[in-house]
C-alpha cells in the first residue's frame, strides 16, 4: 500500500447560507448559472421533517440543508456543504465583506 501525502488547495467560491427565506432564491441562481441540463435545484416539500434544497451535482442529487451553504465555482457546478466543513474550508474576502 502506498500511502501518499496530499495538500489541499484552496479555491475561490461564491456561496449562500441556506436560509429559510431564500430558499427560493438559491434554487433560482443554481437553476440560472449550472452547466447540468434540466433543473438542477428543487426546494423541499414545505411541512416535511426539514427544509433543504436539492442540488443536482455531477455525482448525483445531493441536499444542502438549512445552516447549510450552497457553493459554485464559477465555471457552473454547484454543491452542498455542512456549515462546520464550510466554515472550516473557507474564509470570507475581506473586499466581499464591504
Amino acid at each position: 500500500m502506498g500511502i501518499k501525502e496530499y495538500q489541499y488547495t484552496p479555491e475561490l467560491v461564491e456561496a449562500v447560507q441556506v436560509e429559510g427565506a431564500e430558499v427560493e432564491t438559491i434554487v433560482a441562481w443554481v437553476n440560472k448559472y449550472s452547466k447540468l441540463q434540466g433543473v438542477v435545484g428543487r426546494t423541499a416539500i414545505r411541512g416535511r421533517s426539514a427544509e433543504y434544497v436539492g442540488i443536482q451535482t455531477p455525482e448525483g442529487m445531493r441536499r444542502a440543508y438549512l445552516g447549510d451553504y450552497v457553493c459554485h465555482d464559477g465555471a457552473g457546478a454547484f454543491w452542498p456543504e455542512q456549515k462546520s466543513i464550510f466554515e472550516r474550508r473557507f474564509a470570507l474576502l475581506a473586499s466581499a465583506g464591504e
